[in-house]
């Protein structure tokens, strides 16, 4: 506690003769000096303390300001479960997609659709058209499995001498 300012009790005391001089007397030196607490100095000590936290306060404040809002985090999490779904369905077409290619035996890459029933409509429709494009005639042309082997002997047999040569220069093995 602070001691008691003796111009404030000997005003107490005799209070006629501690009246207070008029402002432009010499006498009068200013207000009288505090006991006990020098205020100057604890202002400089707490600024001092201030300054030196200055840059804590300034930390936390921007930390503050970069942290995420609910809301932000709520819609980078609707992003990433829309983005999953979006995921989730191709991965289903592509298994609707090998599954029907792999059933009509036509290319996944040729079929359209986006679920297994429109894929398995362009797949015949696709296997269709390829049947109507075929060749009518045999892709051996005669040279199946029931045929004897040819050999020289039966290639020198051929009475038409264009179809024997031709039979020779696709045999050259055998001359």
């Amino acid at each position: 506690m602070t001691e008691p300012n003796p111009a404030i009790a000997q005003q107490q005391a005799d209070p006629a003769q501690a009246e207070p001089k008029p402002a432009g007397d010499p006498a009068q030196t200013g207000p009288p000096e505090p006991q006990g607490t020098d205020w100057k100095a604890q202002a400089r000590k707490w600024e001092k303390l201030a300054k030196a936290n200055k840059d804590k306060a300034d930390m936390w404040d921007a930390q503050e300001q970069a942290a995420p809002t609910v809301e932000s985090l709520q819609q980078q999490l609707d992003e990433i479960r829309a983005e999953a779904a979006e995921q989730r369905d191709a991965a289903e077409r592509d298994r609707a997609r090998y599954k029907v290619a792999q059933a009509t035996g036509v290319p996944a890459s040729l079929l359209q659709g986006d679920d297994e029933e429109a894929m398995t409509a362009s797949a015949n429709a696709i296997a269709e058209y390829a049947k109507a494009q075929a060749p009518s005639y045999p892709a051996d042309k005669g040279a199946g499995a029931n045929h004897a082997p040819v050999s020289r002997e039966s290639i020198e047999q051929i009475k038409d001498p264009v179809a024997r040569i031709n039979a020779r220069a696709q045999h050259i093995d055998l001359y």
